[in-house]
């Protein structure tokens, strides 16, 4: 299929109805309601995508207004070829969402899925389910949406990983166009318009995002389905040449790792065990981290996430998940912004494996060109110049930070707003408000999401 085919087939939302897949029965839901709504969703996955199937629904209530709808899809022949699909939405009854005139699309980053993300609240006792990002617009009136990329779907148990090796950044990307054209089909059909929806995509689905505004580029008008994009603390380009000799030295170690028979990425499942480890063990000895107890070896990884880069590495300077504090002997001991116990939960949710080929496409796209090998050349970045959709940056100085506005340059979008929050002095951005902060601190609402809230009604 080309990539012109591709983003058409999941833009038929535009065209006409289609004849729906059947799905399976789904179990324990309010009979009658509940079916109605199901049969809704499956005529929008067969609608937006004819090989697609909706497999079963869920429900949870994450407040008292706002609930949140997950269903995974078949997109593919192969037993992996999964995604699962969520709405966060405000209800007048169980299954009847609101009317909503504008709609959300969230695509998530590495090692975490959209309810690890975004929701990771609800998961934890520390944190009100309330305290996220999805129920804080869904509470405003926006019409939330996200997705499970197919990699996130892998059993932990999965031995035989194969399938992994050509899943990249395109591969979610082709996702991404069907997940948005089943939320824009099933809007339709619930009374909202068939209108084209806004795009936020957190660290890799920021990359995947603009990977994906590059595809539809190339296809007419009338089938491009993303009316704005809000990328959060990320960059595809950059101009300051240490980047990106770190991206190329990445991209190295990667390659060679592929040549080696390498498929897959673990750092998922040591991220979920450093978690794991932590809650049922604080004052324990770490086992990955010698002379570290569990709790501080949980800490630093979100406090000093640059640290599991190799040396040059380094994405960007003192790259962190969490703002935090350190001892005097230099070990973490506390984080400055957001609830420990509950960024602890947030580890344990980490997806077992992700593709090397989508660390190898995010790393080509910035390195380019390198003296001491062949980059591999991705095409879904020779069109950025030709996106015209209205942009907002939004950033931590503790994560990406200033770093992620140089790629909005390279776009055609003549609307382009930037949020870079930062709360220390330049000195102590080891300190600043951090990568995964921008979800989970306790003044997040008034430092990211409000100011999102403002672009999206604004837009």
């Amino acid at each position: 299929m080309t990539r012109k085919q591709l983003f058409c087939s999941s833009s038929l939302i535009v065209l006409a109805l289609a004849t729906p897949s059947r799905s399976e029965a789904t179990q324990n839901l309010q009979p009658h309601i509940a079916s109605s709504f199901q049969q809704t969703l499956t005529q929008a996955v067969g609608g937006a995508c004819p090989s697609c199937q909706l497999l079963s629904l869920e429900r949870r209530a994450l407040s008292a207004r706002v609930a949140e709808y997950s269903f995974p899809v078949r997109v593919g022949l192969g037993p992996h070829d999964l995604i699962r699909l969520h709405r966060v939405v405000a209800e007048s009854a169980p299954f009847v969402p609101v009317r909503a005139s504008r709609a959300l699309f969230m695509a998530h980053g590495d090692a975490w899925g959209f309810d690890a993300a975004f929701l990771s609240s609800a998961a934890s006792p520390a944190v009100v389910d309330s305290h996220a990002l999805p129920v804080f617009l869904a509470e405003a009136g926006i019409d939330v949406w996200g997705i499970d990329f197919r990699w996130t779907q892998v059993p932990a148990t999965t031995t035989d990983l194969a399938f992994l090796a050509n899943w990249g950044i395109e591969t979610d990307a082709r996702d991404l166009g069907v997940g948005l054209a089943v939320a824009r089909f099933a809007r339709g059909l619930g009374g909202n318009g068939f209108g084209r929806i806004h795009l936020l995509g957190w660290s890799r689905g920021g990359q995947i995002g603009y990977a994906y505004l590059n595809g539809e580029t190339q296809v007419p008008t009338a089938l491009r389905q993303v009316k704005g994009f809000i990328p959060v603390d990320i960059y595809l380009k950059t101009n300051v040449p240490s980047i990106q000799a770190a991206a190329c030295l990445r991209l190295g170690l990667t390659l060679a790792r592929q040549r080696a028979g390498e498929v897959a990425d673990a750092t998922g499942a040591l991220i979920a065990t450093l978690g794991n480890l932590a809650k049922a063990a604080p004052g324990g000895a770490s086992p990955i981290f010698p002379g570290l107890t569990n709790r501080q070896a949980a800490l630093l990884t979100v406090e000093a996430t640059f640290s599991f880069f190799p040396p040059g590495g380094e994405i960007v300077p003192f790259y962190h998940f969490n703002g935090g504090t350190f001892d005097g002997n230099g070990l973490p001991n506390g984080l400055l912004y957001s609830n420990e116990a509950g960024v602890i939960d947030f580890l344990t949710l980490a997806a077992p494996v992700q593709p090397l080929q989508e660390l190898a496409d995010g790393d080509a796209a910035i390195c380019e060109s390198s003296p001491d090998f062949i980059v591999p050349d991705v095409p879904f970045d020779d069109h950025l110049a030709q996106i015209t959709v209205p942009i907002l940056y939004v950033g931590a100085v503790g994560g990406f930070g200033d770093f992620g506005v140089y790629t909005t340059t390279r776009l055609g979008s003549s609307d382009v707003s930037t949020r870079v929050v930062t709360l220390r002095p330049p000195t102590e951005r080891l300190f600043d408000i951090g990568h995964a902060d921008i979800f989970q601190a306790n003044d997040a609402p008034t430092l990211f999401w409000q100011p999102i809230l403002d672009w999206l009604r604004s837009h």
